[in-house]
């Protein structure tokens, strides 16, 4: 278990520095990375289908900012249906020069496993499904999710408590029953990171941007049980508290919540919000 939190501490900052109504909330607030207690939500949670790319990339990867633009182009183009992630790996991922990096224990995880330390970069995933190229093009990967009803819908939203200190509500509806297991995923991504980068033709820019860059699970890589009854027309959610990575510029994160599938990881839905 890790990232445990420490409720003595959290229950004094919350008496000295918060209002009386979100002291009445504690009761909702579980350690993050962990299986906690889901509650019934009465919120207004869209019911809206989306897609979230996973980029695995790097600094080193020379054709990663021709995908970058093609991403990028994607996600003006389905005006909030799409989501992306960055995600710095392998011998592409190493740091030019001085600059920090931005590979994660938790990627580097994901990239072994889903993608292979033999595939080349850019790679891509979207909800989990084939891998591929997305230098060839993402739409048709994305239209078949995005036009479809959802099987489960997401809401998440973000407080601050104290500084660095924060909670996350993640609300999930069911708009079918659905029979097998699953799990929820947050992560934080960063974007407005400024790194060298090795670009096609040789040569490198000192001064790129990298954006959508994953910093941290707050949960296991793989999620935690959604311990609900999956049935159609039900509502839950439930609170996380977490602290922002160390290095991390807090006007630029995000928090991304998905769903998945237990056994084969596959995406069914996913939500965001800045912190």
């Amino acid at each position: 278990m890790k990232r445990l939190f420490l409720f003595a501490l959290l229950g004094t900052l919350l008496a000295t520095t918060v209002s009386c109504d979100k002291i009445e909330k504690d009761q909702y607030l579980i350690p993050s990375g962990v299986s906690g207690e889901w509650f019934e939500s009465h919120a207004s949670i869209p019911k809206v289908q989306r897609a979230m790319v996973e980029k695995y990339t790097g600094v080193r990867c020379v054709n990663c900012p021709a995908a970058d633009e093609i991403i990028h182009a994607a996600l003006e183009q389905y005006n909030g249906k799409l989501i992306a992630v960055a995600i710095h790996s392998g011998v592409f991922g190493r740091p030019l020069g001085n600059d920090p990096d931005l590979r994660t224990e938790d990627g580097t995880q994901w990239y072994e496993t889903l993608v292979g330390t033999s595939t080349g970069l850019p790679a891509a995933l979207v909800n989990r499904g084939e891998l591929f190229n997305p230098l060839g093009g993402v739409n048709d990967r994305i239209d078949p999710i995005v036009n479809n009803d959802p099987k489960v819908t997401m809401l998440i939203t973000s407080e601050s408590i104290v500084d660095n200190e924060f909670f996350s509500d993640i609300h999930v509806g069911f708009e079918q029953d659905i029979a097998e297991e699953l799990t929820l995923t947050l992560l934080l991504y960063e974007d407005n990171i400024h790194t060298t980068q090795s670009i096609a033709g040789g040569g490198d820019i000192e001064d790129y941007v990298q954006n959508h860059v994953l910093r941290k699970v707050y949960t296991d890589i793989w999620g935690l049980p959604v311990s609900v009854a999956r049935t159609q027309g039900k509502q839950y959610f439930i609170r996380l508290n977490l602290s922002l990575p160390a290095g991390c510029v807090k006007d630029n994160c995000h928090l991304v919540a998905f769903i998945a599938e237990k056994e084969s990881h596959k995406i069914l839905n996913v939500a965001e919000c800045k912190l």
